[in-house]
């Protein structure tokens, strides 16, 4: 696949207006930074998320709409394929969609005026991180663009080899796979597996002259995690169970993400270390290359990437830490604006012009005694953005297999910061880095090497170990 390319001119406007939530471009070197004093910054990861009945100005959504249009084209790492698409054109849709808030009237409801058009951009492009901060989940599970597992045990004596994943209905055919799966009673079996769209708890899957019935995976809800329980490690003798349940949040749990990193020399001392990323609904993956660092030594390779550089990322950070607060309530503590202090020491003051940047995913390990003993990461469909690209660089850094069920699929587009709409204060998720994969993961989640059944899945580690064990 050829990596799209994309041009785009630095967006400089003037001085914006008091109530902005960015900061003056001419003294940040960017577009979109925010400013921690704007009082519409200050509530919008604050507010009560909308239903689909509440209603919005109009008028005032028409301009943001228009300014979310301008955004995307410097910004959007989705940009490029979408202007791509044969049969959607981005530009026309954004004018189309602006003039039809500002010809409805004096309001519009939340799902006529932002759920709707939403679905239909995501329809064009499956992107799950796309769309308005705090709806995500919800615009995921939507049947007209949510994929589900659908399995079964290959029979024996079936030639794996004959089957046709085009024969499922609403397939997505190049998710048809093939895995072991580690039963309670030590039997193994091979599962496949296609990830189909549309609803039904069956289909069919056609292996040369046989049909093979596919039932829906059973779905297990997410949990809560309290900060305090956002990293513990457990060692039991000979094996060390690390458990991850977000990779961001507030100090409490960057704390821990911290001290994760810290222990690696008490993990090195096991011969087998399982990674407990079930939930993990993402963040930071940064904490596990650094912890990688420090016990694989030499090249490996993680994925291709391209990233949008210039109109917004050198505000990428200084955002993410802004928002982080804005959402804990400390924007206004000292801890607070110190750490924003030492994140505007390094700005650049000439403004770039958008670009994009490639990275090929090579990662150099500088781990002075390298680890020997064995890895294990257990995910499932909650395991998400970084929660997923975390289990994955562990899986590609050390070959450690991936145990459970596939990963929730908000990873083809990433780096995924939220916008405030400066009129309607709305925040709004727009990945800002395409990366690559040999295999598709967007909507379908990271293949696992070995299945779980859904009833294993939320049991601890402890009643797990002696199955994960025999894994080589």
């Amino acid at each position: 696949m050829s990596l799209p390319l994309l041009v785009g001119a630095l967006l400089t406007a003037a001085a914006p207006s008091p109530s902005s939530p960015y900061l003056d471009s001419r003294t940040t070197g960017a577009a979109y930074c925010y400013d921690p004093e704007s009082p519409v910054l200050r509530e919008a990861f604050r507010r009560p998320k909308p239903t689909p009945d509440t209603r919005m100005d109009s008028a005032a959504l028409a301009e943001d709409v228009r300014f979310l249009h301008q955004l995307l084209r410097t910004t959007y790492s989705g940009w490029p394929e979408l202007l791509a698409h044969r049969t959607f054109d981005p530009d026309a849709f954004f004018q189309d969609w602006s003039a039809k808030l500002a010809a409805s009237g004096p309001t519009v409801s939340f799902q006529d005026g932002v759920l709707t058009p939403t679905l239909a951009i995501r329809e064009a492009l499956t992107d799950n991180h796309f769309g308005p901060s705090g709806l995500l989940s919800t615009l995921r599970e939507e049947p007209r663009l949510a994929f589900r597992e659908y399995q079964a045990d290959a029979p024996p004596g079936l030639q794996l080899a004959s089957c046709d994943a085009s024969t499922v209905a609403g397939a997505q055919t190049d998710t048809l796979r093939v895995a072991p799966v580690l039963k309670q009673d030590g039997s193994r079996a091979q599962r496949l597996t296609v990830s189909a769209r549309g609803g039904g708890d069956a289909r069919t899957l056609r292996c040369g002259d046989t049909s093979l019935p596919l039932t829906v995976r059973p779905s297990r809800p997410g949990r809560e995690f309290a900060p305090k329980d956002t990293y513990t490690y457990e060692p039991k003798g000979d094996v060390g169970i690390i458990t991850i349940r977000r990779f961001s949040g507030p100090p409490e749990a960057e704390a821990g993400l911290r001290q994760f990193v810290a222990d690696a020399p008490k993990h090195r001392k096991h011969k087998l270390l399982v990674f407990d990323l079930r939930g993990n609904s993402g963040g930071n993956d940064g904490y596990v290359y650094e912890w990688l660092d420090t016990l694989v030594r030499g090249p490996w390779f993680a994925s291709g990437e391209v990233w949008m550089h210039g109109a917004f990322y050198p505000c990428f950070e200084w955002n993410s830490r802004v928002q982080r607060q804005a959402m804990d309530g400390r924007l206004d503590t000292p801890e607070a604006k110190a750490e924003r202090d030492a994140i505007r020491a390094k700005w650049p003051v000439t403004p770039e012009p958008s670009r994009p940047v490639f990275d090929s995913g090579r990662v150099e390990g500088h781990a002075k005694t390298p680890f020997t003993g064995r890895i294990v990461v257990l995910v499932d469909r909650n395991s998400a953005s970084s929660g997923e690209s975390g289990a994955y660089a562990l899986h590609r850094a050390t070959g450690a297999p991936m145990v459970g069920e596939r990963t929730a699929g908000l990873l083809t587009y990433g780096n995924a910061p939220s916008f405030v709409l400066p009129r309607t204060g709305f925040a709004w998720v727009v990945p800002t880095k395409r990366n690559f994969f040999a295999d598709p993961v967007e909507g379908v989640g990271h293949a696992v090497q070995v299945y779980l059944d859904a009833e294993d899945l939320g049991r601890p580690v402890a009643e797990l170990l002696p199955r994960l064990r025999k894994l080589p």
